[in-house]
């Protein structure tokens, strides 16, 4: 989607390329922000993306490229070459220099390497020396530190100097004589503290950071909970090596959250945007998963035909098969989506079992007489007005379905709170207990539940 500034650039930025102008093209662009000239870079065509980008600052056509997805970019780094290309990519943040390399072939992203600056490939080496899910992914080594026996004027001193390079100066981290991080200092209370004063003066000792191996959604929870702009990032021995910042975060925040998303809604999550996913990948991720299903499916046929000889006798039972298999399911999947998500943002512990199980099963009851009355009327005003035949065992068929919607509603509560925090219990993701699959279990077990109190209630009289 595109904002109305870059639509309405789009034709005239083309004119003048093909024209020459380039002056005109970096006045134009330069007053835009780096995701609006992303966006029109991935509305264009290769050849004059890449002219834009030869005459647009390094640091805007840095940023823009950043915000490009990985698709474009690696269209446009074939259109620059080789030493271009590696310049381009040598410009980056460290944490998004390294992504992107990630996220190359090998045969592209080597010789890009190769062509770096020795410091720049030591900084990104080690970073992509972390595992890929990891903080230490997602950190830049950008930021601003002072030592504890330092002054005040000593430190903005510092600060001033070198802050320019610095991914943000909000934060500064106080660091011990071998590097370990002993404090960290929002810059007003340098900006308001007595020149003279020392450091450590100010210093109190309680700081957040984040370890490089942590998972990176822990960067998202720690970021949310205490509602920072940055974190210190540390490494086994507590020495400070990077921090993260909140665009970065964001970004991951944003990720996950999609994932999560296509995981309920019963597949692998996706590698690339939808629109960049090539139908091959659509196919395997979406396939697998409605196999399994199918599959489960199987197991609905074989309660059907367990019950073959009782639905024989009483065909009416399998009138309201749909309306109690879609109770089940839908309860099922109401109470999985909210626990996903209570896992996901901490708002719930696996400690807390009991409680959670309390509250659903209250919550159940609730819902399921409401629904269960809804059902028995049901049933009532059907066999009044003639559409079911059961003679004189209308109250009775509208009992046992009241009953069974009743218990199958708690089940479904059950079910759908329960299986997420069984699978966090045993390391899985939570998302994986998706709707699809909630709804399948429901639909085996809400009509093993229906027809045994079928036969329960009935026998001797429509059974």
């Amino acid at each position: 989607m595109h904002s109305p500034t870059t639509q309405l650039l789009e034709p005239d930025l083309i004119r003048m390329i093909e024209d020459r102008d380039y002056r005109t093209v970096r006045t134009a662009l330069t007053v835009l922000e780096p995701a609006d000239i992303a966006d029109l870079l991935s509305s264009i065509a290769p050849e004059h993306a890449s002219v834009i980008f030869r005459v647009l600052p390094r640091q805007l056509a840095s940023d823009a490229f950043a915000e490009l997805e990985l698709s474009d970019q690696e269209k446009l780094l074939d259109e620059l070459g080789d030493e271009r290309s590696a310049r381009l990519i040598e410009s980056l943040e460290p944490d998004d220099r390294a992504a992107i390399l990630d996220e190359l072939p090998v045969e592209v992203a080597t010789p890009l390497m190769g062509r770096m600056s020795a410091e720049t490939r030591r900084i990104t080496q080690g970073i992509l020396g972390y595992p890929a899910e990891s903080v230490g992914r997602l950190m830049t080594p950008d930021y601003v530190r002072v030592r504890r026996g330092w002054t005040i004027e000593h430190a903005l001193a510092h600060i001033r100097r070198y802050g320019k390079d610095a991914e943000t100066v909000n934060w500064v981290y106080v660091i011990d004589h071998d590097g370990t991080l002993v404090d960290d200092l929002h810059i007003r209370v340098l900006l308001l503290a007595d020149p003279e004063t020392t450091i450590e003066e100010l210093m109190d000792k309680q700081f957040l950071a984040l370890r490089a191996i942590d998972d990176r959604e822990e960067a998202v929870r720690m970021m949310d909970r205490y509602n920072r702009t940055a974190l210190p990032v540390v490494d086994s021995l507590g020495l400070l090596v990077g921090i993260v910042t909140f665009d970065d975060v964001a970004d991951v925040a944003q990720e996950e959250f999609t994932e999560d998303v296509q995981k309920l809604g019963g597949m692998e999550a996706l590698d690339a945007p939808y629109v960049d996913s090539p139908v091959r990948s659509m196919i395997r991720k979406r396939g697998v998963w409605l196999v399994g299903l199918f599959m489960l499916q199987l197991l609905t046929i074989g309660v059907m035909g367990f019950f073959d000889e009782q639905l024989g006798k009483a065909v009416v039972l399998a009138v309201f098969v749909p309306m109690i298999i879609a109770s089940g399911g839908n309860t099922g999947t109401q109470a999985a989506s909210l626990l996903v998500r209570a896992i996901a943002v901490e708002d719930v512990r696996l400690a807390q079992w009991w409680a959670i199980m309390r509250k659903e099963i209250l919550t159940g009851l609730a819902l399921g007489c409401a629904l269960g009355l809804m059902g028995a009327t049901t049933v009532l005003v059907m066999s009044s007005i003639g559409f079911i035949d059961v003679g004189e065992h209308g109250p009775l068929l509208a009992g046992t379905v009241g009953i069974a919607v009743l218990f199958i509603v708690i089940w479904g509560t059950l079910i759908g709170s329960m299986f997420p925090l069984i699978l966090e219990r045993i390391g899985l993701d939570p998302a994986t207990s998706s709707s699809p699959l909630v709804a399948t279990l429901m639909d085996v077990s809400g009509l093993s539940i229906y027809f045994a109190l079928a036969l329960l209630m009935l026998r001797g009289t429509l059974l």
